[in-house]
């Protein structure tokens, strides 16, 4: 099996894999909306959200 490009987490647990950030962004705005597609690359290039953030908690790690 494959390994996806890029994995979710949300505090430090492990959410779910995927193959680009727009198919992980669109997979999180089915869970908490929003327009989530540049933040999640943000996150990717080492962004941390401010605790008010609606991406707060959340990390994007690319698979090696």
């Amino acid at each position: 099996m494959k390994t996806k490009n890029y994995s979710l987490y949300k505090n430090g647990t492990h959410l779910h894999e995927f193959d680009t950030i727009k198919e992980c962004a669109t997979w999180l705005e089915n869970i908490i909306g929003g327009a989530l597609y540049e933040g999640l690359r943000a996150l990717r290039d080492g962004w941390k959200p401010m605790e008010h953030s609606q991406l707060y908690g959340y990390e994007v790690k690319t698979n090696n």
